[in-house]
């Protein structure tokens, strides 16, 4: 016997409690002969007799008696693997820990949380906002699942999923010099004043290497150490930054957003630890933060 037949033990067990073909028939929702014909492969499987036909009455053979007895609590464990499946699916007894930046908390964060709720209506989800070096020692020691933000690079110990390439632009102030420009060239940077940022965070640190790399010296500069903070002290100063166009998006509404002439950008990458186990929830996660991140860089820039 290569395996056994749960639709056919289910249909042996209905005629045995019915003994009746034509009433387990009509309790399966069946027809008669379907019946007749699965009960009989079950025999020719199975290599043994279920049933006789004495005088017009169904018997059970003691083979097929045994066998139901045997089979009796399959079923219902089988049911209780359904509703355990059930259970998986919907996210019962499950949490899901997540920590971003803040304008990815403020932005997509919220609408791939939002799908990621009506699939698992069980499942608990958990949105907190914290630097990069902080969505790291969260996710060590346990008390976060997934990091959303940029790539760490060389980090064998880390499963990063890449959501897309947010581009850099550059946002100024509508009275800046350089406001009625199509696209920005750094080297402006040298120009007057700039807002910079963070030279160890992953921002600070592409933008500089590509000063560097053409030989730009920026101008008198004020630093902002909060990606968020280079958008509002740029307006109160009148002054340029470069920045990811979702925060440029989200925080400079009433601002010129301008592509870069040269462009660049920064992975938007899901973070989680290599040696935990994939889960749907997350996996479902990443797919809704995708169409998020796409919806958001079709929106053109304001012009």
């Amino acid at each position: 016997m290569d395996g056994l037949n749960l639709h056919r033990l289910q249909i042996f067990r209905t005629v045995f409690e019915m003994m009746s073909i034509s009433a387990a028939a009509r309790q399966m929702r069946l027809s008669q002969p379907t019946v007749s014909r699965h009960i009989a492969i079950f025999e020719d499987e199975l290599s043994l007799g279920l049933f006789r036909n004495i005088a017009g009455r169904l018997e059970p053979t003691w083979e097929a008696q045994r066998l139901y007895a045997e089979s009796g609590g399959l079923f219902e464990r089988l049911g209780q693997l359904e509703n355990s499946v059930e259970s998986i699916q919907r996210g019962q007894q499950e949490s899901l820990r997540l920590t971003a930046s803040t304008v990815l908390a403020m932005t997509l964060v919220p609408s791939a949380v939002g799908a990621l709720y009506a699939r698992f209506p069980d499942l608990e989800i958990v949105v907190d906002g914290g630097r990069q070096k902080v969505q790291l020692a969260a996710l060590r020691d346990g008390s976060i699942d997934m990091a959303i933000g940029g790539t760490q690079a060389n980090r064998p110990d880390l499963r990063q999923t890449v959501i897309g390439e947010m581009p850099l632009v550059a946002v100024l102030p509508r009275r800046h010099p350089r406001a009625r420009e199509k696209a920005f060239d750094l080297a402006w940077l040298a120009e007057g004043g700039c807002v910079m940022h963070n030279p160890r965070a992953p921002m600070g640190r592409l933008i500089i290497a590509q000063l560097d790399k053409r030989g730009i010296t920026p101008g008198r500069q004020i630093s902002a150490l909060n990606i968020v903070f280079a958008v509002g002290l740029a307006r109160a100063a009148g002054l340029c930054t470069v920045t990811d166009r979702l925060t440029a998006q989200a925080m400079a509404p009433d601002m010129r957003l301008l592509p870069l002439s040269e462009p660049i950008g920064l992975d938007l990458a899901t973070i989680e630890l290599a040696n935990r186990p994939e889960r749907r929830s997350t996996r479902a996660f990443c797919d809704e933060l995708a169409k998020a991140f796409t919806r958001a860089m079709s929106v053109p820039l304001p012009v």
